[in-house]
């Protein structure tokens, strides 16, 4: 063997080297055993696909938490809504004793119209800036009083009755908001029915204030309902958030199969190609400067 092809092999021999450990550096630095261009168009693809899974999966995590925080913003508004009715209710109850003096109507009609304004507050409880009893529409006032109306309907209502879809799953789609008009509106809104309840009271009328209590129980109905609907779906968002995370470990369980690297075993091995490469550099530093003189000895 010439002197040329003992270094020609030796330094082949580094070169070799020198690509394991550049490979097994780019797998500690990146934390991943497919580089860039990489000819393994097997695991590649395999890689690509489990991105887009993954991205899909993330994407419907961010729809899950919006759907939730839109039922946590509107069920405390609906329980608030409740909560004044039930408290008209039993200020109509009241009213309708004909003993009660005119301070004492118009204490109580007062009191009314002050749980009408809490109940259009929860009416226009906003998420984000937007109206989350206004359908789909992106405003922040679901109701509001109508200055112009002579007569009922007095206030108007921004509710669309569309419904807020968010996929929270692949093929799975849910409706986030309830609709402003089952709780709060329809022909006569809530608000225009408070209003001549607190009118009647001052005036004394009992019978038209009796009349009044089976509306203000459809009302609490309707509250309740909503917030039963915000319930179940609240316990399908559950649901849902434990198979989407359960499924974006097993999807990441994959890729790390597919493009995974152990960093200890990585860095085990760079290290003992590095060792070799050193004791490699030191061999052929002593075989290569052998000149032809030294074998003519």
């Amino acid at each position: 063997m010439t002197q040329r092809s003992i270094a020609t092999n030796a330094l082949a021999n580094l070169q070799n080297t020198q690509t394991r450990m550049a490979k097994l550096q780019d797998q500690i630095t990146s934390g991943t055993s497919l580089p860039k261009g990489s000819t393994d168009s097997v695991r590649a693809a395999a890689a690509l696909r489990l991105n887009d899974q993954i991205a899909v999966n993330t994407e419907n995590g961010r729809n899950l938490d919006e759907a939730r925080a839109w039922m946590t913003t509107q069920e405390p508004a609906l329980q608030s809504t409740t909560n004044a009715l039930q408290k008209i209710r039993e200020l109509a109850v009241r009213a309708g004793n004909g003993a009660l003096n005119e301070t004492g109507r118009d204490a109580i009609a007062k009191e009314i119209l002050a749980l009408k304004e809490t109940i259009l507050g929860d009416a226009n409880t906003p998420y984000q800036g937007r109206a989350v009893f206004a359908g789909t529409r992106d405003t922040t006032t679901a109701f509001a009083p109508d200055a112009s109306a002579t007569a009922a309907p007095r206030y108007s209502s921004s509710d669309d009755g569309g419904s807020l879809l968010r996929t929270i799953s692949p093929g799975v789609t849910m409706t986030v908001n309830i609709s402003g008009d089952s709780v709060y509106g329809g022909s006569i809104t809530v608000f225009d029915e408070l209003d001549d309840l607190a009118e009647n009271v001052s005036r004394g009328n009992t019978t038209a204030v009796a009349g009044a209590l089976s509306t203000i129980d459809k009302r609490i109905t309707g509250a309740t309902n909503a917030m039963a609907v915000i319930g179940a779906r609240t316990n399908q968002l559950d649901h849902a958030e434990e198979v989407n995370a359960n499924q974006l470990a097993y999807l990441e369980a994959q890729l790390d199969d597919v493009q995974g690297v152990d960093p200890a075993k990585a860095y085990v091995e760079f290290t003992q190609q590095n060792v070799a490469y050193q004791a490699a550099l030191q061999v052929t530093a002593k075989t290569v400067q052998t000149s032809l003189l030294d074998f003519l000895r």
